[in-house]
């Protein structure tokens, strides 16, 4: 059979690959290597892979009718994941679909110019972001962080969130390619801030999700999908990693991980006598309450919209991503903000946010979570050129994510107040908390007491590395903390709350 040819522009690059005709595009990607985001996984569900085709586009799939408009549909786009392949063709990449520009936290520098005598890395594996620490320790045991480092979760190619990765996982080889993709991704990492110690690091602390933790040791995941959502691959463990003896940080359950207990370790959260709520506000909303004697835990469906997903119009924490939104009440006059100045190409979570508080504030969303008339049909533009429009759909979803958090967290305190109030990652430390109030994302009893307190996952395990390095005596007194800390925690399952679903409806409203 003759093979067809393809020629790929990304980037100022040019691919030039060949292929049998009624392959998919997608698989001529993944063997030239070329990144690219599949928000759903590949399975066509959210039309946001578009490519455009400058000759020998193939005949649209119900995919492409489904999501491209009349013209993109003659302009050549297509969406990637659902194309087959008919003829020789030239593809061209947007600029927004690849994962290498996505803007990660990372934790402060500093170290100045103090010398070290043990050095250790930190690393926090995120379903979308992997970020890593360099950390030094002298022989008075001071320690201080001397670089971060971070990179996209390469496993995005197979989806946005941890249901399609737990899908995929379960599917024929899924499991292997996803472990092979974590272990490079983390490796990379690990190797870039080893050169910066002069490879001289004895330890690495590795937290993260359940389901990312189970992947990078290549533990199946199907037990994660599928009810009762259990795994008993939970407890702190010890082994060795790059040569590196390394410490996989315990987890409390199938849905809230490692990367929240970190975070309840680092922000010491169980201090007597003090009521506190750590919120982890990514796509199983983990939360975590210390009442002054009880620690609960829950999580809940918040789904991705607070990173961009399932979002018309949205995007990943990446260059011209819009990140802050004003609204002129008369006019409707948009103004915003785009990450590192670009020109705008859609809007990341805290983008979305803004956007819809914005749009309540002024009239044109209705407290049921309703646009106005004049924008019900084609959504309202945030863009001039309107390509960057709220639709009715965004709308609900956003209603459904900030319904899941403000219900899960009036059911975790159970009618207590909170002293203090911590929202981790990157979200809670670049989001407006003044312009979100029309949201009603959060309680009474916790709006206006919020702060970012930055990625606490990774922070929690700098902690535990700085005891590591510091010798026997004080690794285990934390590790004795860890344990407590786990073994303590009541997990509330919000689907067995008799009043849930009144209390979910209720705050479906703004």
């Amino acid at each position: 059979m003759k093979k067809i040819r393809i020629r790929i522009k990304s980037k100022g690059r040019i691919y030039d690959a060949q292929t049998f005709k009624g392959k998919l595009l997608k698989d001529v990607f993944g063997a030239e290597g070329i990144s690219f985001l599949f928000p759903c996984g590949g399975t066509g569900r959210c039309g946001k892979c578009k490519v455009k085709f400058e000759s020998g586009a193939p005949r649209p799939t119900a995919a492409d009718l489904a999501y491209l408009r009349e013209k993109e549909l003659s302009d050549g786009y297509r969406l990637l994941c659902r194309c087959v392949l008919e003829s020789d063709c030239e593809v061209s990449i947007g600029e927004y679909t690849f994962e290498d520009d996505m803007v990660a936290e990372s934790v402060d520098n500093n170290a100045s110019e103090r010398v070290f005598d043990k050095y250790g890395i930190a690393v926090d594996i995120g379903t979308t972001t992997i970020a890593a620490a360099l950390l030094g320790v002298n022989d008075s045991g001071e320690s201080a962080v001397i670089d971060s480092t971070s990179c996209v979760n390469h496993q995005r190619q197979y989806g946005d969130d941890v249901i399609s990765r737990i899908a995929y996982a379960s599917d024929n080889d899924g499991l292997n390619r996803l472990n092979e993709i974590v272990t490079l991704d983390v490796k990379e990492l690990v190797d870039k801030l080893r050169n910066k110690a002069e490879n001289k690091v004895s330890y690495l602390v590795i937290t993260g999700n359940t389901t990312m933790l189970h992947l990078f040791r290549n533990i199946s995941v199907e037990s994660l999908g599928r009810y009762p959502y259990e795994t008993t691959d939970l407890d702190i463990e010890y082994c060795d990693i790059y040569g590196i003896k390394t410490v996989i940080m315990p987890g409390f359950t199938a849905f809230v991980g490692a990367d929240i207990l970190s975070g309840v370790y680092f922000m010491d959260l169980i201090k007597e006598g003090e009521k506190s709520l750590l919120l982890d506000l990514g796509t199983n909303g983990e939360m975590a309450f210390y009442d002054g004697s009880k620690l609960k835990i829950c999580s809940t469906a918040a789904g991705p919209v607070f990173e961009g997903g399932t979002i018309s119009c949205g995007v990943p924490s990446i260059p011209g991503a819009i990140s802050h939104i004003k609204i002129n009440k008369a006019g409707h006059k948009v103004s915003y903000e785009t990450i590192g100045g670009k020109a705008p190409i859609g809007l990341c979570g805290t983008g979305v946010m803004e956007a819809v508080s914005e749009l309540v504030r002024v009239g044109v969303i209705s407290s049921d979570g309703l646009l106005s008339d004049e924008f019900f049909d084609e959504g309202f533009p945030i863009t001039e050129d309107k390509k960057v429009s709220l639709k009715q759909e965004d709308i609900r979803n956003v209603q459904l994510a900030k319904a899941a958090v403000n219900s899960g967290i009036r059911q975790l305190l159970s009618g207590e107040t909170p002293d203090r109030v911590c929202i981790s990652g990157g979200f809670g430390t670049n989001i407006d908390y003044d312009a979100i109030r029309p949201l009603k994302l959060f309680p009474d009893t916790v709006e206006g007491n919020c702060v970012g307190a930055g990625n606490t996952a990774l922070k929690g395990a700098l902690k535990y590395l700085a005891a590591s390095l510091s010798g026997d005596d004080r690794v285990s007194e934390e590790t004795a903390l860890l344990t407590k800390i786990k073994e303590s925690a009541t997990e509330l399952i919000l689907a067995n709350k008799d009043d849930f679903d009144d209390t979910f409806v209720e705050a479906m409203n703004f």
